[in-house]
């Protein structure tokens, strides 16, 4: 079997050092882009819990309206929806307090994520730079 020149089996222990040392970088790229990509689903399920919410409550409440202005004199009625209308209030206003907190709790899991691959990918360069030399 024929043997391979020095200068090609140099160039792809250089090519291999190479593609070594950048995989770090690669990895961290790799696992910011699926916490963003997870963080702006996670956005997107609370807008649309935000939007059903909010469609029930202009539902109940426009249900509300009719009643107390309605010719029906069934106060009972108007009373109970008024307190059901109250605790959904209520409800919605505990789950916007949540959505806020989870929003910001997604913000500074993205900010540390972001410092780590920013170290990785210096990392990586450093040794990039490191077998170039050599």
């Amino acid at each position: 079997m024929a043997e391979l020149p020095g200068e090609i089996v140099e160039a792809i222990a250089i090519s291999n050092a190479k593609s070594i040392g950048e995989q770090p970088a690669i990895l961290a790229n790799l696992a910011l882009s699926n916490q963003i990509l997870n963080n702006n689903i996670q956005q997107q399920i609370l807008v649309s819990q935000q939007q059903a919410m909010n469609q029930i409550t202009m539902a109940t409440l426009s249900k509300c309206v009719a009643l107390i202005t309605g010719p029906d004199d069934d106060t009972k009625q108007a009373d109970e929806l008024m307190t059901m209308l109250g605790k959904m209030f209520e409800s919605e206003k505990a789950s916007v307090k949540n959505q806020a907190k989870n929003s910001d709790e997604a913000i500074e899991s993205e900010k540390e994520l972001l410092k780590k691959a920013k170290k990785l990918s210096k990392a990586a360069a450093k040794k990039s730079k490191r077998s170039k030399d050599q």
